[in-house]
């Protein structure tokens, strides 16, 4: 099998020519020694998710470098280390300088998780009638493969060499900055969360991915009434988001929430906060 998606790969993703591909992110960009890390996570059922962290460094050589990879299986918020990998990784170049996907080498798993999705499909006695059956297979048990998707989002491929899952919720996002403790007060908006750190008094955009969810669950426990705030102390980091405006920004990252509890009496005081 791995042969047979080597030669897949490339086959779709080969130079053109002599000419020299440009790098997603080449070498002499980045600072010396400098990992990029990359993460989030992929549904494998209703209730489930593999969840990845990729730190990638550039070699001398375009489109090649090293990798570690770390994966975990998340359930009810729960992560549980479930494999770890490092090793080479090497970029094939499609016809235009965006179709790039990367292959990091000697990284599939034994075993495989199993993955549960749903299919669309119609009744051949009834052309118009629509059915959705659920389908289960397992996944992972090629080499890790993704496509970049812009500056700071690879997708995750499956054997075939399609994307898993297209929402922005999922996936794999660059991190921005390294990980650091945040300590302050969080407030759901409705549709959209933000946060104000209570030392620099500086309020973030909280994006969707990382512990969000188990934010809201929290949040909503927690409050009585709408837009109330709550005190949240956890390891964040931040990364580049596009809003609703379609203007990118810094946005944070929940990435673990150590502590979570009522603000009696801050709302006032944090709605009247720039």
């Amino acid at each position: 099998m791995k042969k047979i998606i080597y030669f897949i790969l490339a086959g779709l993703f080969s130079c053109q020519g002599e000419k020299t591909p440009e790098a997603f992110f080449p070498r002499d960009q980045q600072e010396e020694n400098v990992w990029m890390v990359y993460e989030g996570r992929v549904p494998l059922s209703d209730d489930s998710h593999l969840y990845m962290e990729v730190s990638m460094l550039p070699s001398d050589q375009i489109g090649e470098g090293a990798f570690q990879l770390k994966e975990f299986m998340e359930t009810d918020g729960a992560l549980i280390p479930i494999s770890s990998f490092e090793g080479k990784y090497s970029t094939l170049y499609g016809e235009t300088p965006g179709d790039q996907v990367i292959q990091f080498l000697h990284s599939a798993q034994e075993k495989g998780v199993k993955r549960s999705y749903l299919t669309s499909g119609f009744q051949s006695d009834f052309k118009n009638s629509q059915i959705r059956m659920i389908r289960e297979e397992l996944f992972r048990k090629t080499d890790l493969t993704v496509k970049v998707d812009g500056k700071n989002k690879l997708l995750v491929l499956d054997e075939h060499l399609r994307p898993l899952v297209l929402d922005p919720q999922f996936n794999l996002t660059r991190r921005l900055s390294k990980l650091f403790t945040i300590e302050g007060y969080f407030r759901h908006n409705g549709d959209t969360a933000d946060f104000l750190e209570m030392n620099t008094r500086e309020r973030w955009a909280v994006t969707k991915l990382g512990s969000y969810h188990q934010a809201i669950r929290q949040y909503h426990e927690l409050t009585t009434e709408k837009f109330q705030v709550t005190y949240l102390k956890g390891i964040g980091y931040s990364i580049r988001h596009t809003n609703k405006a379609g203007k990118e920004t810094e946005a944070l990252v929940l990435k673990k929430i150590l502590q979570m509890s009522a603000a009696t009496g801050m709302t006032g005081e944090y709605n009247q906060l720039p």
